[in-house]
């Protein structure tokens, strides 16, 4: 038997004893992990069916992707289902289409799982990726919780080749003369994951050939230590009443848990940090919850959250409404704009209809005046020195194109600005 076939036996076995008797739904792209992971549940004789998304990213390669994984199933008699999104179509506000399909394939996924009463979804992360996602997570800071990385077993997904290295699966698909699908999105060097996989993780061999034992040992501590965490805090927290908690008590516990709880209610740690000095009438906001600060206790509630407005401008057009104006003008020439904050010039050049004018959310960008990058509105707040009732009340005026034309009463785009070379100017004012 195969290294990677026995690897994800065990795997199985580890967790789902009578996996065997078991059904699964095996998420297949026509890379060479999920399709080494197909293969693998063939040899093992698996009660499985495949599941294929076709997000139409990449033109004609996603349908080929699609008929290749198609036509693959058929010889070998497996079923398959197959589901086709429209990505752009589907974004939410402050998605990247990353984050928009991935949302989407598990949506689909879950609901196979409800409909057809398979018991796992069989999803090819391997070594490597646990190691990327390790990197990723510790750049974005996220503490031993990220950093412990992928579990085998998280609900009902279930990840057997988790323990196996890239080259364990190359190897494989050598040696089974496999066929599979190269993704050219997966050399892209604007996605960090790529970076790290074609940059970091071969300078990390050089120095430590042995770099995925290493990091396995270290992994498999580090997720011992999560749970402990786990199963202290949740001892800890268990019978808590949030709306009357004992603010000497919460205070007195280890900072991992006092952050660890108000995580959930969406607050970071600078707010952990000013909570533990705030004077009695203190409120704090996350985008969900609210903190009230009393002599004795502790008071987390929700906060209610009102329907989203936006409004579309198909033209050049003033705009009035209870919420919000805005008064649009055309004129001739480079005409710079900076009497008052609350009114901007941009290039009419720049402009596709039709604008639309919404509140901000998490993830919305801009590339801000004066500056050549791109600066998530999240850190622009922090720095403009904002607090959650200001956030919560910022419009943005959003170019047909996404791309975010103006942080009203705070900021233009730089990508907007009026130039020597501008021959029509768009004036826009809020009052």
């Amino acid at each position: 038997m195969h290294k990677v076939v026995e690897t994800v036996q065990k795997s199985l076995s580890e967790i789902v004893s009578d996996y065997d008797s078991k059904s699964f739904v095996l998420a297949v792209s026509a890379g060479i992990d999920s399709m080494a992971l197909l293969n693998a549940c063939v040899t093992l004789r698996l009660n499985f069916e495949v599941a294929h998304c076709n997000y139409h990213l990449r033109g004609y390669e996603s349908d080929d992707d699609q008929q290749f994984i198609e036509k693959y199933c058929e010889d070998l008699a497996i079923p398959i289902r197959v589901k086709e999104f429209n990505v752009e179509l589907e974004k939410q506000k402050g998605e990247s289409v990353q984050m928009t399909a991935r949302r989407l394939r598990f949506d689909w996924f879950n609901q196979l799982i409800e409909q057809n009463e398979y018991d796992f979804l069989l999803l090819a992360h391997h070594l490597d990726d646990q190691i990327e996602s390790f990197f990723i997570n510790f750049f974005r800071g996220t503490g031993i919780k990220g950093m412990a990385g992928i579990r085998k077993l998280n609900g009902n997904r279930l990840r057997p080749m988790l323990e196996l290295t890239k080259n364990d699966i190359e190897q494989y698909a050598n040696y089974l003369e496999m066929e599979y699908r190269e993704d050219s999105s997966n050399s892209d060097y604007k996605y960090v994951r790529n970076k790290i996989r074609h940059h970091l993780i071969p300078l990390l061999k050089e120095l430590r050939p042995e770099i995925h034992d290493v990091f396995l040992k270290n992994n498999r501590k580090m997720v011992i230590a999560q749970e402990a965490l786990d199963w202290s805090f949740n001892n800890q927290f268990s019978e808590i009443d949030e709306k009357a908690m004992d603010k000497n008590w919460f205070f007195q516990v280890p900072g991992y848990y006092q952050y660890a709880f108000l995580e959930k209610y969406g607050f970071n740690s600078t707010q952990l940090h000013n909570l533990q000095t705030a004077g009695v009438g203190t409120i704090f906001e996350s985008d969900s919850h609210q903190i009230f600060v009393n002599r004795d206790n502790l008071e987390i509630h929700a906060i209610e959250k009102k329907e989203e407005v936006q409004y579309k401008l198909t033209s050049i057009q003033n705009l009035e409404s209870n919420e919000i104006s805005l008064l649009i003008e055309e004129r001739v020439g480079s005409i710079i704009e900076n009497s008052s904050k609350n009114k901007i010039s941009v290039s009419k050049s720049e402009i596709v209809f039709p604008l639309v004018l919404r509140k901000w959310a998490a993830g919305d960008s801009f590339v801000p005046l004066g500056m050549k990058g791109s600066k998530k509105l999240s850190d622009f707040f922090i720095d403009e020195k904002l607090d959650q009732t200001e956030k919560r009340a910022q419009w943005i005026l959003v170019n047909g194109d996404s791309r975010i034309i103006w942080v009203l009463g705070r900021r233009l785009s730089n990508e907007f600005k009026v130039t020597n070379e501008t021959k029509l100017s768009v004036i826009f004012e809020t009052k």
